[in-house]
């Protein structure tokens, strides 16, 4: 059957990108604001459309939330936009009847997305335009030298809010430093390592092999932000340049948020592709969209290196698109630290060997935008799928810490309409894995069962471990500042190891026995 007839089998409102674009400003003080520099994203999204008038045609502007735009953000203040899609909209002169604004978190996108996808195949909309990204480089430069931040904008109007904006973290797990991804990481990696039966040594070149192969090809992408090949040793040898950040993890295997880029792309009806005569080689469609989350405090979960939800999410994007994962031929795994691959790898069964995981470079190299970075790998692998007809491409998201998900399966191989995931059954499923014995007042002897330990730019700051008391509970405590204790506990295996612990001051603090 040829393409053109297959077309016509498809109903109207099937969903299809048909118009990609990226921008990236590495000005310091004198980068672009937030809305011109979403704009340059957007206005090279239509262009590639190839639609002159598309403008007209747009009725849903979606914009995936800005990371300084979250109650726990510092310099909260400095954003005062009150419907950034009425902002944007304004600036691109498009006059759209649907505002949407995502939710904190890397699955952002995919909220984003499946809205869109939903209010498509409702036939309430026909044309939107989704768009996200970060300013950071040049808000902080132009902070720090005290320069103003003229960044605003009251265009009138109130976006409609969507997804889970909830804080990612326990009042307790942040009094113990369990708020701040640099630090809650690592804690999956030694787990990790743990499970594998693996020795400290072992598991960082095992990351750093794997963070090189990114590396090699955020090399060969002129928008990455640091688009340098480095070598596994480059990356886990410790150097004034690459410091240690949070046990095992060297800096180079840590996510960058500071980075000034913008993304956008297009998404359309399969009717008003026809009416605006896309033509196919333009054309990718998304064949499925899931969005779970893991349970939600990290401390209540059964282990820390498995994730049913990415696993699910992932299954069921198959089951949508009737393939199976020996079809994907690209992928793009989230990758702010190299537990989020490893641990995606293992719980979706890519074999050890498999090395192209990205199609951007991953956030570390790339970089990594706040919530937008899977607007990146979209548009990315929108380039690489119509270049490559017929061939299936799998993204995965992630958010806070390893918590909130998103799987995406695309293709220039016509879709089915699209059909919403209601995933409250086994979002049920998942949450009711919560362990019930974790206690935030332990008391007594235990032993680790993770542990990281976290360095500041100044020098050694402090221990966190997960540990099991005698009697099963388990709890989070942290270490005094004791620089040969923290020393020690870098260069000696602490996994099992035993410790008392009580608490001081209001925190749990542990000494090994």
């Amino acid at each position: 059957m040829s393409e053109a007839k297959q077309n016509k089998k498809i109903e109207n409102n099937a969903a299809v990108i048909i118009g990609v674009g990226d921008y990236v400003d590495k000005s310091k003080e004198n980068g672009l604001n937030l809305q011109n520099l979403l704009a340059e994203a957007c206005s090279s999204a239509i262009q590639d459309s190839g639609v002159k008038n598309l403008n007209s045609h747009i009725d849903y502007i979606g914009v995936v939330r800005f990371s300084i735009d979250f109650l726990t953000a510092t310099n909260q203040s400095s954003f005062q936009y009150s419907n950034f899609p009425r902002t944007l909209g304004n600036k691109l002169g498009i006059s759209a009847k649907e505002e949407v604004y995502a939710p904190m978190g890397g699955n952002s996108p995919q909220v984003l997305l499946d809205d869109a996808l939903s209010k498509i195949s409702a036939k309430e909309i026909d044309c939107a335009l989704l768009s996200g990204g970060e300013a950071l480089q040049t808000m902080i430069a132009r902070l720090k030298s005290g320069l103003p931040l003229d960044w605003l904008d009251e265009p009138g109007g109130s976006p409609e809010m969507i997804g889970n904006n909830a804080i990612g973290f326990s009042d307790h797990e942040k009094l113990h430093g369990m708020d701040l991804p640099t630090n809650v990481y690592p804690l999956f990696a030694n787990a990790l390592r743990k499970e594998e039966n693996k020795s400290a040594k072992t598991h960082l070149k095992e990351c750093s092999d794997l963070f090189s192969e990114f590396s090699k090809i955020a090399a060969d992408n002129p928008l990455s932000w640091f688009p340098t090949y480095r070598s596994s040793e480059e990356i886990s040898e410790v150097t004034p340049d690459n410091r240690m950040i949070g046990f095992p993890y060297t800096k180079y295997l840590n996510s960058i948020i500071r980075v000034n880029m913008s993304s956008a792309f297009i998404l359309v009806s399969q009717k008003k592709a026809d009416e605006l005569n896309i033509p196919n080689s333009k054309r990718i469609y998304v064949h499925g969209c899931s969005i779970l989350d893991d349970i939600w405090n990290v401390t209540e979960r059964p282990n820390f290196h498995s994730s049913p939800a990415i696993k699910k999410c992932v299954t069921q994007t198959l089951d949508e698109a009737e393939i199976s994962l020996s079809d994907i031929k690209y992928f793009d795994l989230y990758s702010c630290f190299p537990s989020a691959v490893q641990i995606a790898k293992k719980e979706l069964g890519i074999p050890r060997e498999k090395k192209d995981l990205t199609v951007t470079g991953g956030l570390p190299y790339f970089g990594g935008p706040g919530n937008s970075y899977t607007m990146f790998s979209t548009t990315e692998m929108v380039r690489r799928l119509r270049n490559d007809p017929k061939s299936f491409g799998l993204l995965t998201a992630n958010s806070w810490f390893i918590t909130k998900h998103a799987a995406v399966i695309m293709s220039s191989k016509p879709s089915k309409p699209y059909e919403k995931i209601k995933n409250s059954a086994e979002q049920k499923k998942i949450n009711q894995k919560a362990i019930t014995n974790f206690t935030e007042n332990p008391e007594g002897k235990g032993k680790i069962e993770t542990y990281t330990v976290i360095n500041g730019r100044k020098g050694l700051e402090f221990a966190l471990i997960i540990g099991t008391l005698e009697n099963g509970s388990r709890f989070i405590a942290n270490s005094e500042k004791d620089n040969s204790l923290l020393e020690k506990m870098m260069k000696d295996e602490m996994l099992e190891a035993r410790v008392s612990v009580s608490k001081k001051e209001g925190k749990n603090i542990f000494n090994l026995i």
